[in-house]
């Protein structure tokens, strides 16, 4: 199988949606690096259709995946940080000019959505929890971030998105603001039951880097908590 083949090949398959987990990742595969000598990270970026960036697929062995996902109960989850939701908006848009954007503000814009099979992924990201029962109006469609960017040039739509996402994809056409009256955005390492010892360490590169290089949990922690997920 490809697993056995990467395992043999001495390669980690990490999946990822869009920035992976910030200015963390790198730190996070260095420290891989020195926990796993001869080991490569492969890190491989799912579209939109999957937001949990190939574990449910089998073709990662572990994801850095933006919460809520569809199935994660079925998955160990380790988050990895919190940060606000913001706008983007196209250039020249009437919010386009405000430090701070009320989501209320926002209601009755057409969004730019992910597709509708990543249920409550797409929901999260369309603040359905927090319209109060009002429709949302789906201006465009995105599977991916360059077509979610250009949707929003082109005035097809607004979107929430995590507020790295200005600072990894800027574009002349495109503003981002925060947002007031949005829950937050959780980054979190995620992997499938009975990991294997090296995605162990990875997960536990990935907790020490969050911490800011602090030690991980011991073995016998990482052992009760990882088959059983959040």
């Amino acid at each position: 199988t490809r697993g056995a083949a990467s395992r043999a090949a001495r390669v980690l398959r990490v999946g990822f949606v869009a920035s992976a987990a910030n200015e963390l990742t790198q730190r996070i595969v260095a420290e891989f690096a020195r926990r796993r000598p001869g080991w490569k990270v492969e890190l491989t970026q799912t579209a939109w259709d999957d937001p949990t960036a190939g574990l449910a697929g089998g073709t990662a062995d572990a994801a850095f995946i933006r919460l809520p996902v569809p199935g994660e109960e079925g998955f160990g989850l380790e988050v990895l940080l919190t940060e606000p939701r913001w706008v983007g908006l196209p250039l020249g848009h009437r919010l386009a000019g405000h430090d701070v954007v009320d989501f209320a503000d926002l209601l009755d814009e057409p969004y730019v959505a992910a597709p509708a099979g990543t249920g409550r992924w797409r929901d999260y990201w369309l603040a359905l929890d927090e319209r109060a029962g009002r429709p949302v109006t789906i201006g465009a469609t995105a599977h991916n971030p360059d077509e979610w960017l250009t949707a929003i040039a082109h005035g097809h739509g607004i979107s929430l998105t995590p507020e790295a996402t200005a600072r990894f994809y800027q574009r002349p056409d495109v503003v981002y603001r925060p947002v007031r009256g949005v829950s937050e955005s959780q980054v979190a390492v995620a992997w499938t039951p009975q990991p294997s010892d090296v995605v162990r360490d990875f997960v536990a590169a990935c907790v020490q880097q969050a911490r800011g290089g602090l030690p991980a949990r011991s073995p016998e922690e990482s052992e009760d908590h990882a088959p059983e997920g959040r």
